[in-house]
């Protein structure tokens, strides 16, 4: 076969298509490499064209959109892991002893962080009984209230009783729940009329009634005296009620004068506190030796005696 020149015994036409053909190849081949190898030779004298500070700004734009989308990436991410990461916590308070008095109100503080979507509950400890969830009281008391601001619940027991005292608890419903206890104590004051139970004395004498209270009062100098159920007017022309207040309250109650209807049940009331009480007798005349001596009941003796003497007198009769 005859060689693909010019010289051979193809024509120059046939000569020509065969050129044109293997150029065609060759360019199909090589075309992406020369193609590439220009566009690079291209950009490089293109980014020569660039001044240092272009291009300074063109690698800070670059990396701040990079940057930007990867560090707000990551900061949401680091948000979202932290988020799931903070269970709900109660913060155990430095003391858990709560002390109120009469009448006054008692709070119980709980703080709670990350609660999320869960529920804080008041029970009593008594009794167990849920007191309230979140801001909703499921009890029929009117005195128990809860308030919520921001981390901290409270529940609050107003005009306090001695029957509220006990054990209260706060609590979230994690798995296992979370709670903390917290311990009432309601302080009563006490009256504590001095001397005896009962007194006698003549008419016409003069009486002094000494009633000490040691606990603080709710309203402090507030002492009130009955006899039987009347109130004893503090300023009379016989009758005078004086009362002191230092480490202790001190209430006087004098009768002056006395007359038979000065006797009765005698209570010494401090406010908001437990009463105490004396019988008082106004009789006229020397008192029976048993009245002096204080007998509470001077009668109880010989009675005990009657059986056994009428006993006795039937055997002799018979």
């Amino acid at each position: 076969m005859g060689g693909c020149g010019c010289g051979g015994a193809a024509s120059p036409l046939t000569c020509t298509v065969l050129w044109l053909l293997v150029f065609v190849c060759v360019a199909r081949v090589g075309g992406r490499d020369v193609g590439s190898k220009a566009l690079v030779a291209a950009r490089l004298r293109h980014e020569r064209g660039f001044s240092r500070h272009h291009q300074q700004h063109y690698q800070q734009f670059i990396g701040s959109i990079s940057g930007n989308s990867d560090s707000g990436s990551s900061t949401n991410n680091a948000a979202e892991t932290a988020e799931d990461s903070q269970d709900p916590k109660i913060l155990t308070p430095r003391s858990t002893h709560v002390s109120t008095r009469v009448g006054q109100a008692a709070t119980f503080n709980c703080v709670v962080r990350h609660l999320g979507n869960r529920q804080v509950s008041w029970i009593r400890g008594r009794d167990l009984h849920v007191l309230s969830s979140g801001q909703v009281t499921f009890s029929s008391d009117a005195r128990l209230s809860v308030s919520h601001s921001e981390d901290s619940w409270t529940l609050t027991i107003k005009f306090s009783q001695p029957r509220d005292a006990g054990t209260y608890s706060c609590q979230v419903n994690t798995q296992p729940p979370q709670a903390v206890w917290y311990n009432l104590t309601v302080i009563e004051a006490r009256a504590n009329i001095l001397g005896k139970e009962i007194i006698y004395l003549q008419s016409g004498s003069t009486v002094s009634l000494v009633c000490v209270i040691k606990e603080q009062l709710v309203i402090p100098g507030l002492v009130l005296w009955y006899q039987d159920d009347r109130l004893v007017e503090r300023q009379s022309s016989r009758v005078k009620v004086s009362t002191t207040v230092t480490n202790v309250t001190t209430s006087t109650l004098t009768v002056e004068a006395a007359r038979l209807q000065d006797s009765g049940n005698y209570s010494c009331w401090p406010s908001a506190g437990r009463p105490d009480s004396v019988l008082v007798h106004v009789i006229q005349g020397d008192p029976p030796a048993a009245m002096q001596h204080g007998s509470s009941a001077p009668g109880a003796c010989p009675l005990l005696l009657v059986p056994m003497a009428l006993t006795s007198l039937m055997f002799l009769l018979t």
